[in-house]
């Protein structure tokens, strides 16, 4: 990455924060109070229908809303109704997003995301022609352990370089029941103060970042 495209990506993560701050600084106390009652509302709305919590799972992470507070949720309406219960259903509510996002950016193409990553570089993301599984299975893992790549960027991306759908699910569906097993016991053994889930949680959460660290460190070279 030479220093324009480095100047560049250091300017929109300034911008991008200094968008927050100002965003932040600028709404008055009323304002905020406003927005932590609209969230407040729909999270105890989404806690007392589990139906439609597991469909928000589902498919709002498609709008870039982070997938670990929608869990959360998943976690203290576990609470109760059965953790075990619901780290199976935030699973297959993520699985569902994960394939049906997959899909969409499969049938509109490279082309959007080129018009994204135009941003960053002036070369266009092409599909390789001699993309083998190895290739594929690189570029999957580096976009699921790596730290700060939002999920749905993840699934777009994977999707419009048209890996091979099997192996996509056979790469995302382990690490995506990680996340939500440990995120869900985690928050619920926090509400009802059972340590067995809180520490249960905690060791899945670590044991996918150490996992993560230690294949991103030896692939670092293989992309």
């Amino acid at each position: 990455m030479d220093v324009k495209k480095v100047t560049l990506f250091v300017g929109f993560l300034l911008a991008l924060f200094l968008g927050f701050f100002f965003s932040s600084e600028l709404l008055d106390h009323n304002s905020k109070q406003f927005i932590i009652k609209i969230w407040d509302s729909f999270s105890e709305f989404l806690i007392t229908n589990g139906p439609l919590l597991f469909l928000a799972i589902a498919v709002l992470p498609a709008l870039i809303l982070p997938v670990s507070p929608l869990l959360a949720l998943a976690g203290i309406w576990g609470e109760s109704h059965g953790v075990l219960f619901a780290s199976l259903c935030g699973t297959l509510a993520l699985i569902a997003n994960c394939c049906w996002t997959y899909w969409v950016a499969r049938i509109f193409g490279i082309k959007v995301i080129n018009r994204f990553i135009s941003l960053f570089r002036k070369k266009p993301i092409s599909i390789p022609e001699d993309a083998n599984i190895s290739n594929f299975f690189v570029w999957s893992l580096v976009l699921r352990l790596t730290p700060g790549i939002p999920f749905i960027f993840s699934n777009i991306i994977l999707g419009a370089l048209k890996m091979p759908f099997q192996l996509y699910i056979i790469i995302s569906a382990p690490i995506l029941t990680l996340s939500s097993f440990g995120y869900i016991y985690a928050t619920a053994g926090i509400i009802s103060g059972d340590f067995v889930n809180l520490g249960g949680g905690i060791a899945i959460i670590l044991c996918f970042f150490i996992t993560g660290r230690l294949i991103l460190k030896r692939r670092k070279n293989a992309v």
